[in-house]
Order: structure tokens, then sequence, then C-alpha cells
């Protein structure tokens, strides 16, 4: 049985991002994207990383940690993330290439009922705070 869990988000001031882990079986697959304003798209992205063990949702692999937590059921979750993606100037070159510049980034996200999203999105050596919506799906 697949099961896949994913948070998008966006704010108003041009920050847009997503989240994904899927399991199936023996095998987990997870994606994250982040578009900054001046800076690019950047993608993690492993298609063959251990699945998490017992109930907690923890995704380890090279150069990945990643992290979805429930804090309360269907009103409040915590998404952690620590790993290394590849910048591109844009969603076309990051469709059309798996070659970019390799750079640090990091999520501290909260997803609270009703598809408001807040904290932190750590690019290299950037911090920024988000404050915006987003959607959270099981």
């Amino acid at each position: 049985m697949t099961r896949t869990w994913s948070l998008e988000f966006s704010d108003d001031q041009g920050i847009s991002g997503a989240m994904q882990l899927t399991v199936d079986r023996s095998v987990a697959s997870f994606l994250a994207r982040v578009a900054l304003p001046d800076v690019g798209v950047v993608i993690v992205r492993d298609d063959d990383v251990a699945p998490p063990r017992g109930a907690q949702l923890v995704v380890r692999a090279e150069g990945l940690w990643a992290e979805l937590l429930c804090e309360t059921p269907g009103e409040h979750w915590s998404f952690g993330l620590e790993a290394f993606g590849v910048r591109f100037d844009d969603d076309a070159e990051a469709a059309a290439s798996d070659r970019g510049e390799r750079v640090a980034v990091g999520f501290d996200l909260e997803w609270e009922t009703p598809d408001h999203v807040y904290g932190e999105i750590l690019l290299g050596r950037r911090q920024y705070e988000f404050e915006g919506t987003g959607h959270f799906e099981t």
C-alpha cells in the first residue's frame, strides 16, 4: 500500500514551496522544492530512501534528513528538513536539468488548519521568515 504526505505553501512575497514523502512498502521517495525571489528554485529529491521505521515519519539518507510530525491530528503538523539541494534559476531550468549549484536547504515549518503555514526557510547562510497559506494532505 502506498502512502503519501504532502505540503504545498506560498506567501504574498513570492516564496513558494512543497514537501512530499511517499512510502511504498520497502522504499520511500522524498521531494522538496522552494522558490525564492531573486534566488531561484531549489530542489531536494531522493527516490530511494529507506522508509520510516515505526510510527515516526522520519527519513534519512546521505545529505538528507526530513521529519513530518503530527502534533494534533487534522489540526497541526510540523515539518523539518535539513538537506543539500540543487539550485536552478527557474522552474524551466529545474525541469530540464539535474545539474545546478549545490546548496544547503532547511525547513522549520508548521501547518495549522485552516491552511496556515509559518516558520523558517534556510538557504545557504540566509534565513527567511515565512508566513503564508498552505495545503496539507495525507
